[in-house]
């Protein structure tokens, strides 16, 4: 498992943040006190005032989940957004792409190249390794930083199960998956060892995907399916009940790959390749009497993309890589009786590269990539969470952070002749962020949370840069924009106890400064290869409010029942193509959804069921944009007045045939419908049986 340095990263700016991660690491790890609780346990305290989703799992094996993307279906108020068959974007809260930020552990899955659309990040996590998602619902740039205007998915993955007096363990699972609509098999499998102080963990998938069938007749979806592999690693030494120091690689390839949402028969868009390759040091441990908690990460992540495009006679290729340091250091403390204060700062250092091939006929020619080749984008933040009792059962939760974002690139092949010095991005951004909750037990059972929630997100290369075309045309470069920023007021109230399990949140959002696409020219002209050319601008504010519900009930002869729903509402104010302000729906935000389920699944009991209704109403309140995206009105703008609805049906059950071995059986759209969850360019697969078969010794 190595670990990836890539030359370009070295550079003054990027060694400052590293020699700090490198110096802090080895010198905790010389303290000698206890290892206790981690030095994340004030952001845990304000993630318990927010509106939270989760996925455990052993739902996800449950129910047959084929990659993180179908894990990540099962959380509330979250709808996932499919452009290709292996894509998975989450939109959450009325917002997607870049403007929710996705986490695998320490580490940002987002980087300087993620795009406003759909993306396939999320499935080249090895599914076999993950533990729980954890989804945080509305702004958490006080916590993770820019990015997180829409919410956070968060990916945690296994421990190695190592302990400071840990007897000899040796495991390993190995599963199968089959589906009948998808036309899909995955195999994957898992070792783990570990002992006193010391533990290891290897796992592994391998998957694929061909044409998928719709529902209601329609036949087999062309340009989709795929294929994939992945898998990961980790090692974990408990050197006492002190510290604890880890390892971690996680590798992720998705190929093969066609876009469902543009390709035709003349001209394919494709995925060729989609690899990322994460190797992360981490440390955790108390020092200082166990009054001071550390948690410290030094992380190298290497991606990178190649997209084809075939028409007849012209072959063009586009080639990105981008190559990621980040590194982080949290102190945990107690300032005084009954607070905790976090303190930190973190550092993400981008390089890019970029090119282009393009053919035509037997002319060959390389050239400018969809980003500049050899562009830097770093982010640097300090911030400080401090959560304060106030009186009995009312906390006070309160965070200040501070970033500093700097892009910089050579100048623009493209366009150096015509804008001379303009053409060379070097921007920077000192972003503040602010956020200050309310939290009131009323009992130990019933909760009432208020908070107000700063968020932002800095324009990043993909932003700055992009120049090709997409779903909705031809994109160039604009080099002058700001960050886009909101502010939050989110209340809900949560009660869990025994049999019980329920919370409400309710939210307005005020977003300012948004970047949109708004009509321009490239050489004077307003359509580039019959596409229309495109720019971005900071044009556009809107306003968000809406809400998400879920309960569950369970007895305790194992039945349970279950409802949730959410439902957003949104306008934006921007500019026509006339100049003049326009009031819209805001673009890209979901129906109302419903989804109910019922089943038996009891501890010690070899079997379990469950039966599911997932529904989704329909849209009518689109914007122009909306009605331009093929993935939205795939007919065309003329007569798109509305998204329809849909109703899923789902029969699931599995049997314990012995204590290491279980099987499942999953009957999913038994009203064989045809859909797409919102703004998905591929279809949902149609009635589709799904067996899977998992064993462990």
């Amino acid at each position: 498992m190595p670990l990836l340095v890539p030359p370009c990263l070295v550079s003054p700016q990027g060694l400052i943040p590293l020699f700090v991660a490198l110096l802090l690491t080895p010198l905790v790890a010389r303290a000698q006190d206890a290892y206790g609780a981690s030095a994340t346990v004030t952001r845990e305290r304000f993630e318990q005032a927010r509106s939270v989703s989760t996925v455990p799992r052993h739902e996800a094996e449950q129910t047959g989940a084929d990659n993180v993307g179908d894990m990540l279906e099962r959380a509330n108020a979250v709808v996932v957004q499919r452009t290709a068959s292996g894509s998975a974007t989450p939109i959450v809260r009325g917002l997607t792409g870049y403007q929710v930020l996705l986490m695998l552990d320490d580490l940002r899955l987002n980087d300087s190249l993620t795009r406003a659309g759909g993306s396939a990040t999320l499935n080249l996590v090895d599914p076999e390794s993950v533990s729980l998602i954890e989804v945080v619902h509305g702004p958490a740039s006080v916590l993770y930083g820019s990015d997180a205007l829409g919410g956070v998915v968060h990916v945690r993955t296994l421990g190695t199960g190592a302990s400071v007096a840990g007897a000899p363990l040796f495991g390993a699972t190995a599963a199968a998956r089959a589906a009948s609509a998808e036309q899909a098999l995955r195999g994957s499998g898992a070792l783990t060892a570990s002992g006193k102080g010391v533990g290891l963990r290897l796992s592994g998938t391998r998957g694929y995907a061909g044409e998928l069938r719709r529902g209601d007749d329609l036949g087999l979806q062309p340009y989709t399916g795929h294929q994939d592999w992945a898998a990961s690693g980790k090692a974990e030494l408990v050197a006492s009940t002190n510290h604890q120091l880890s390892l971690a690689h996680q590798s992720g390839h998705i190929f093969d790959m066609p876009r469902s949402d543009v390709s035709q028969p003349d001209d394919v868009q494709s995925t060729v390749s989609l690899d990322r390759d994460g190797s992360a040091l981490t440390y955790s441990g108390r020092v200082l009497d166990r009054r001071l908690r550390l948690h410290s990460y030094l992380g190298f992540v290497a991606r990178r993309e190649h997209r084809e495009r075939l028409r007849p006679d012209r072959e063009q290729n586009e080639y990105d890589r981008v190559f990621s340091v980040q590194t982080g250091l949290r102190a945990g403390l107690t300032p005084w009786s009954g607070a905790n204060l976090e303190l930190g700062f973190e550092s993400v250092i981008d390089r890019v590269e970029s090119s282009a091939t393009d053919r035509k006929g037997d002319t060959l020619t390389e050239g400018r990539g969809r980003y500049v080749d050899g562009s830097h984008y770093d982010m640097h933040a300090l911030y400080a969470l401090l959560s304060q009792p106030l009186i009995d059962r009312l906390s006070l939760l309160f965070g200040l952070r501070g970033t500093l974002v700097i892009a910089r690139a050579p100048s623009d092949p493209l366009f150096e002749e015509t804008l001379g010095r303009a053409a060379t991005l070097d921007r920077s951004f000192a972003s503040p962020v602010g956020s200050v909750g309310l939290r009131a037990e009323l009992t130990p059972e019933l909760a009432l949370t208020g908070s107000v929630l700063g968020g932002f997100r800095a324009p990043n290369l993909e932003d700055f840069q992009a120049f090709g075309g997409g779903a909705r045309g031809f994109t160039v470069p604009n080099l002058e924009l700001d960050a886009e920023r909101s502010w939050t007021f989110e209340t809900g109230i949560e009660q869990r106890s025994e049999h019980w399990n329920a919370q409400a949140y309710v939210f307005v959002s005020t977003l300012s400064g948004l970047v949109v696409r708004v009509p321009a020219t490239l050489d004077g002209m307003a359509e580039f290869e019959g596409e229309p050319v495109f720019g971005r601008e900071n044009a556009s504010d809107s306003l968000l409010f809406g809400g998400e519900a879920s309960v569950t009930h369970r007895l305790d002869v194992g039945l349970f029942a279950s409802a949730a729903t959410f439902f957003t509402w949104g306008r934006s104010d921007r500019p026509n193509d006339d100049g003049n302000n326009v009031r819209e729906p805001a673009s890209k935000v979901p129906p109302p959804a419903l989804a109910l389920r019922a089943g038996y699944d009891r501890p010690l009991v070899p079997y379990f069921a469950d039966l599911s209704l997932a529904l989704q109403m329909r849209q009518t309140r689109l914007s122009e944009a909306d009605r331009a995206d093929v993935r939205i009105c795939p007919d065309g703008p003329e007569g798109c007045d509305e998204v329809p609805g849909f109703a899923n049906l789902t029969l699931r059950g599995g049997v314990r045939l012995t204590d290491r071995l279980l099987v499942t059986l999953a009957a999913e759209n038994l009203l064989n419908a045809a859909y797409r969850t919102y703004a998905s360019g591929a279809y949902a697969p149609g009635r589709n049986v799904i067996a899977t078969f998992r064993t462990r010794w």
